[in-house]
């Protein structure tokens, strides 16, 4: 119930923030070029709450919250009083009404390239990129891929996170070449892997990772203790600052995950360590204490060595130009994303709806500001990107009547239009409800 909390109230923050920001792009260039806004709306339906400004401007906000809009004095919604007709956003140049109507999906772009470069500049501390599982008789298998260790570089672009190593391999579904993978094995040196990702097609069953054969998870490395808490059970029983725990209760571990499975499913019971400390073996005992949310798992106040993320900070201007270089990026990765699901080379199932947003906005609440922040700014560049297709009812489409008007240098008819309007939200409506049916059916697997 929890999640469904998180999950509602995040959607709610991403497409308030997202929705004002876009419409408010239509209205400030409309503003500015001499076009007379009469409603400007977050949100659909019977206003709740709203003000007029001097300028005659009705701002409100409606009770559902699946976009917005602007509302201009236009002839062709209704009457307009004598003086308002300089106003009216049909008696505009068609160049006014073009700049007019990118303004909103340039403002997406442009809050995405902000929010980037603020996390930036506050610095963000994101997950390394680290295979745990290599699944047989799969691309990865085949190449030997190894298990435990970090991707450093996908076909000679550097991978920080696991975001940009999944972006980075989606690039070359279906590619019919190979591609090297620079990793670091878990206490080895740097490896090319070469992957023939000419076999690597999206599965009937599962994702395309599972065809891919790379499993991610938390970063794994050897049990070396980074730090004890003071007065908790490890310091209790003599645990101290790189300590090596060679063997717990008799059996020989390697691995710092091996160590916590031993932790947490022994609570309240005595487990037997063996240390290296200082190049000298030592036997010391130290009792988990019950977590004080499930009494079940024990814990006892160490952290390893090893750090399983990267950092990311940049000063002010490097920030605004990483910020723009990622919008950039994601840009490509969309329209790259786009063009194979329209070739056939992803399936249509991979599409993403409201609820597998909300889902989104929800785990991201949860995981912290920056984490929501990130998830803002992909969501903004999606919408944006989404919004300049050439489809009726979106903005793209009507920059594609705009386009052919300045070509023919007269409008197109108000029959096509309405046509092409008609089409536009069959169309919206049917992707919207594929998306659906698939966030339903993800869930419920």
């Amino acid at each position: 119930m929890t999640d469904f909390f998180y999950s509602i109230f995040g959607l709610l923050i991403l497409l308030g923030v997202l929705v004002t920001f876009h419409e408010w792009g239509h209205y400030w260039v409309a503003k500015k070029l001499g076009v007379k806004a009469l409603r400007f709306s977050v949100g659909f339906g019977k206003p709740i709450w709203g003000r007029t400004n001097k300028q005659g401007t009705e701002f409100v906000i409606a009770p559902i919250p699946l976009g917005g809009y602007v509302r201009f004095v236009d002839e062709r919604e209704g009457d307009v009083a004598e003086e308002d007709l300089p106003y009216a956003f049909n008696r505009q140049p068609v160049w006014k009404r073009i700049l007019i109507v990118l303004a909103g999906p340039m403002a997406n772009f442009l809050l995405a390239i902000l929010v980037y470069a603020a996390v930036y500049m506050m610095g963000i501390a994101v997950g390394k990129p680290f295979v745990t599982d290599v699944l047989p008789n799969t691309v990865a298998s085949q190449a030997n891929f190894p298990e435990n260790s970090e991707i450093l570089a996908v076909d000679g672009v550097p991978v920080k996170s696991l975001e940009d190593a999944v972006f980075a391999f989606v690039d070359h579904i279906d590619d019919d070449k190979t591609i090297e993978v620079e990793v670091k094995p878990l206490n080895q040196e740097r490896t090319t892997v070469v992957l023939d990702v000419s076999q690597w097609q999206e599965p009937d069953e599962g994702t395309i990772f599972d065809s891919l054969g790379l499993d991610f998870g938390p970063v794994d490395g050897e049990p070396r203790l980074g730090s004890v808490v003071k007065k908790l059970p490890a310091d209790k029983g003599g645990l101290k600052a790189q300590d090596l725990i060679l063997s717990v209760n008799g059996q020989t571990i390697s691995l710092w995950s091996e160590l916590v499975e031993f932790i947490e499913n022994n609570p309240n019971k005595p487990i037997q360590l063996v240390v290296l400390r200082n190049s000298v073996e030592q036997q010391l005992t130290v009792t988990p204490k019950p977590n004080e949310r499930d009494p079940n798992i024990g814990f006892v106040g160490i952290s390893p060595a090893f750090k399983g993320y990267n950092v990311i900070n940049y000063g002010f201007f490097e920030s605004i130009g990483k910020g723009a270089e990622q919008t950039w990026v994601m840009v490509e990765r969309i329209g790259s994303f786009l063009g194979k699901l329209i070739t056939g080379k992803l399936s249509i199932k991979n599409l993403g709806g409201p609820v597998g947003i909300a889902q989104g906005a929800g785990q991201t609440a949860q995981a912290g500001m920056v984490a929501f922040l990130l998830y803002l700014a992909m969501i903004s560049v999606n919408l944006g990107f989404v919004n300049l297709l050439p489809i009726p009812m979106l903005d793209g489409g009507h920059l594609m009547y705009y386009l052919v008007e300045l070509v023919r240098g007269k409008p197109v008819s108000e029959k096509i239009m309405e046509l092409g309007m008609r089409v536009g939200i069959i169309l919206v409506l049917t992707i919207m409800a594929i998306a659906l049916f698939f966030d339903i059916t993800r869930i419920n697997q």
